[in-house]
């Protein structure tokens, strides 16, 4: 008998420390069923998540399936560079639609939409801050600071005997940097302040789901112009693409550098509205340097490896844009040929816009 009590009370203590009614793990809360969000930013032509390294906040907000607002919150600082940052979600289970803006900050460059607890998740739109000029032309003259997107269903299952649940938020960039340069085919001086750059778009307002909403015509300016030169070495047959007349390879050549930062590039229907622009002009007289789309541009040089991707995803996983223009001794481009990237562009006039 004594040995059979021993038993039996060893079976009742296994069992008490298997339930999770167990006033033991009531206490240290060992039952629980907890939810957390991890976020990943690999929508990059690296493939790789870049999301400790590039992503400064994160406004994080959840919906039930009819699109109501129940919890919402807010983060920012080093620990989301932290290995293994994510965010406890203190919710009931059930299905939920997950929406993140991040990169906001403190609503330098984009603002959204503030919604209360019940608001509507199509509310949830983001906005480019801008300034206007005295004609009432919108503008935007900024760096802008990188913003993300995000958007996932979950369901969040109920169990009686605790568990820990991870879901993970892939996100998109929304912000693209352009930095275009002049060259003059002479190798002579060149300065950056003699010229002036914009691109002309209409896509400073996002909706909740990232796509664009009817906006106003905007012009991005470039926020910072710079001259500079390096030494280069050209061969024959590169001088020769250039129209060198092959006597002398210039080995230091003078460029002029412009930066400029726009929202998201996205494919639209071209015939229904304009397509972006890039406008360069001499800055004494306004005379055009140089007018071109683009985005065809951009999708220049997608190239074979990207070929398997569609033009909105190479646009939304590449987030720099260099393009090299070459001039003449009158500061004209010449149009049959650009550099983008490391990609020397032999343009068909007839193809494109110019």
């Amino acid at each position: 008998m004594k040995i059979l009590n021993k038993i039996l009370a060893g079976l009742v203590a296994a069992l008490s420390l298997a339930s999770c009614d167990s006033a033991i793990y009531d206490e240290e809360g060992d039952c629980d069923v907890t939810y957390r969000l991890r976020f990943r930013y690999d929508m990059n032509l690296k493939f790789a998540d870049a999301f400790a390294h590039e992503v400064k906040s994160v406004h994080l907000y959840a919906f039930t399936p009819e699109g109501k607002l129940v919890w919402q919150t807010v983060e920012s600082g080093d620990r989301l560079a932290e290995e293994g940052y994510d965010i406890l979600l203190p919710l009931d289970p059930g299905d939920y639609k997950l929406m993140a803006w991040c990169g906001l900050d403190n609503g330098e460059s984009f603002t959204v939409q503030e919604i209360e607890e019940g608001g509507a998740h199509t509310d949830l739109h983001c906005k480019l801050n801008r300034t206007y000029d005295e004609a009432g032309q919108a503008l935007s003259t900024d760096d802008l600071h990188p913003l993300f997107h995000g958007t996932i269903d979950v369901q969040l299952p109920d169990t009686e005997d605790g568990a820990e649940y991870y879901y993970t938020m892939p996100l998109i960039k929304d912000t693209n940097v352009f930095r275009i340069v002049l060259q003059h085919l002479s190798g002579k001086d060149i300065d950056a302040d003699d010229f002036t750059f914009k691109i002309e778009d209409n896509n400073g307002w996002l909706h909740h789901d990232n796509s664009l909403r009817d906006d106003e015509a905007l012009t991005y300016h470039a926020w910072g112009k710079y001259s500079g030169s390096a030494g280069v070495d050209i061969d024959e047959e590169t001088r020769s693409l250039l129209g060198y007349d092959g006597t002398r390879a210039i080995t230091d050549v003078k460029v002029a550098v412009a930066e400029l930062t726009t929202s998201r590039l996205v494919m639209r229907d071209w015939s229904q509205v304009s397509k972006p622009m890039l406008v360069i002009r001499q800055a004494e007289n306004e005379e055009l340097v140089a007018r071109i789309p683009v985005i065809d541009y951009a999708l220049l040089v997608k190239g074979k490896y990207n070929s398997s991707m569609s033009d909105q995803e190479y646009l939304d996983r590449k987030d720099e844009y260099n393009m090299t223009f070459f001039l003449d001794d009158n500061n004209h481009w010449l149009s049959t040929t650009i550099k983008i990237e490391s990609w020397m562009v032999v343009l068909n006039p007839t193809e494109l816009e110019s």
